[in-house]
Order: structure tokens, then C-alpha cells, then sequence
């Protein structure tokens, strides 16, 4: 039986991360329906120091699934060496954490999901992998365009913004691509990549262009990643929640209707709506159990979070205004 590895970097305190618990039900109650456990090979919670206790509680509700709980110190310890809170970028810190997957998995592919995702259709890993391709989600390169100029500037490379590229969590990539990101980054940099990315925490650089802008140059793309066939769902449904506004008059139903062509969508975490307005939205469709638990959003914490955005935005304004 063919199988599929996951990962997801979890992190529960702070401004953005409060409900991620309760997104996580949501999550694993929707894999719970609309696949099995038996689907994963391994399901990989990676997981700050400080917090694994507090996941490794919360994580017997989705025990049913073959779950890793990793320290993130034992793995990431590189993450020490950048001390400043503006250096370490959450954003940036959770990319390389799917970045390090190989090190944590045994099959070629892995999907990586964040908290905020949920499935909205039956699938396996035959329906993720098709005659040894990941199925991949493609959109114009121009709808995110900085990310894929920025990337291609820290590999110093054509962004080729006139083509098509891969799209955001939840993704399929694989172990042998990161591998070969790894190591084109430390030959052009002389470091280990991970300090490559920490370093560079002023470019908008993402884990998936910098995957797929090297995957591209070695022509390795069409031997590893496929477009969805005749009949065949993509990954992503054509519409989810990606601004708070959009909650109002969001359609839940859409994404469980026959015709729809995504397996998954996503309510973006940063919009802060609640796991239980999203239960209310989903609930006729899958089964939800939301667990009580802690939302640790400290007032200290949030204002060190917001310290480093602004310290952040003021480096990146400087490295433009002098073109670097």
C-alpha cells in the first residue's frame, strides 16, 4: 500500500498561534473523514521546546494517527545562533522547518500542512501520488511575484515571473527536491542553509520558490511534480479565507460539492477568526470536536513579536533603498 509522510510545524503561544489547537481538531477531524490514518506513513508535529509538553497533552486527540511529536531544539538548534528577536522570522522559521522534513521522513514525498488547513474531499496517497509524481497545485508566478524575485535573488537566478509555479500550503514536495535545495545553498553559500535562509531574514524569500526555482534549473520538475489529470481534483480549492472579510460571505458549501475540484482549503490563521466560527461554517459537512485549551497569547510576547515586524520592515527598507 503506498503511503505519504506529513509535516507540520506547530507553534501555540504568541499573537497568530493562539487557537491553533482548536485549528488542529479541525484539521485531523476532517483528515479523520475524508481519509484514514492509514494514509501517512509518519505525521510530524514539529514543536518549540518550551511548548511540548503542553502539545504532547493536547495530541492524544489525534492519536489515532501515526504522530511524531519532535523538540524543535533537538533538530534546529542553528535557530540559537540568531538571538535577535527580528532575525528569526516565524514566517521564515516554519519554512525551514519544512525545508529540514528529509531528516524526519523515510518516503519521497511528504505534504506539508499548516494548522489552518482542512481536507474537503476523500483522498489517499494514490490520489496525492500519481504514477511517482506529487500532483501539484500550479498558479502564475506574478500572484505572488515578490516572493518568487527575492528567492531567485538569494539563488542567484531568473525568476522567469512569465511561467507558472507552485502554489502554498498545503503542498506535496519531495525528499530528494529539499535534499538538492540543501545542497545547491550550502556549495553557493560555503555555510550550512539553514544559516543561508536565517541570514537572509530581510529577503521575502519563501520555502517553496526557493524549492522550486532549483528543481527548475536542475530540469527535475516533470520528473517529481504532475498537474492534475482528466478528472483528477487539484490540491486547492479555487476559493478559500484568506482575509477576515471574506468570512461574512464565505459559502463553506462550495468546497464540498461534487463539481469542486480542491481536496483542501484554508481559513488563514493571521485573519485571527476562531476555530468556532469555522466549526460553525464546516460542521454540516465533517464532524468536529473541538477540545478545551489554553489560549496563551501573552501580552509581553505579542509586543516582542510586533517589535521585531517593525525592525524587520525597517532593514528590508534600507537594503532596497541601497539596492542590495
Amino acid at each position: 500500500m503506498t503511503k505519504i509522510s506529513a509535516i507540520l510545524p506547530l507553534k501555540t503561544r504568541g499573537r497568530h498561534y493562539a487557537d491553533n489547537i482548536g485549528r488542529c481538531d479541525i484539521l485531523f477531524s476532517s483528515l479523520r473523514h475524508f481519509t484514514t490514518p492509514d494514509t501517512f506513513a509518519r505525521f510530524v508535529l514539529v514543536v518549540p521546546h518550551d511548548e511540548i509538553e503542553a502539545v504532547k497533552g493536547y495530541a492524544k486527540a489525534w492519536s489515532d494517527f501515526p504522530l511524531e511529536i519532535v523538540d524543535e531544539s533537538e533538530h534546529l538548534a542553528i535557530f540559537n545562533e540568531f538571538s535577535q528577536r527580528h532575525q528569526i522570522r516565524g514566517w521564515h522559521r516554519q519554512q525551514i522547518i519544512k525545508l529540514y522534513a528529509p531528516a524526519l521522513i523515510d518516503t519521497e514525498y511528504f505534504l506539508v500542512f499548516d494548522p489552518d488547513c482542512f481536507a474537503t474531499h476523500p483522498f489517499t496517497a494514490d490520489t496525492l501520488v500519481i504514477d511517482g509524481k506529487a500532483l501539484t497545485h500550479y498558479l502564475p508566478r506574478t500572484t505572488e511575484s515578490r516572493f518568487w524575485r527575492d528567492s531567485a535573488k538569494l539563488l542567484d537566478q531568473d525568476p522567469h515571473l512569465d511561467r507558472d509555479g507552485l502554489w502554498w500550503t498545503p503542498t506535496i514536495l519531495s525528499r530528494t527536491l529539499c535534499l538538492h535545495l540543501q545542497r545547491r545553498l550550502e556549495e553557493q553559500y560555503k555555510t550550512d542553509w539553514r544559516r543561508v535562509l536565517l541570514s537572509h531574514y530581510t529577503l521575502d524569500w519563501t520555502e517553496y520558490t526557493l524549492y522550486w526555482l532549483n528543481a527548475e534549473r536542475e530540469g527535475l520538475l516533470e520528473r517529481y511534480h504532475a498537474r492534475p489529470g482528466p478528472g483528477q481534483r487539484t490540491l486547492h480549492a479555487a476559493e478559500s479565507v484568506w482575509y477576515v472579510d471574506m468570512m461574512q460571505d464565505w459559502d463553506a458549501r462550495r468546497h464540498f460539492a461534487l463539481e469542486s475540484d480542491g481536496l483542501f482549503a484554508v481559513v488563514q490563521s493571521n485573519t485571527h477568526i476562531s476555530p468556532q466560527q469555522v466549526v460553525e461554517k464546516l460542521s454540516p459537512y465533517f464532524p468536529i470536536t473541538l477540545q478545551p485549551y489554553k489560549r496563551d497569547k501573552a501580552f509581553a510576547l505579542r509586543v516582542a513579536e510586533l517589535y521585531s515586524a517593525v525592525v524587520r520592515r525597517a532593514f528590508k527598507g534600507v537594503r532596497k533603498l541601497f539596492g542590495r
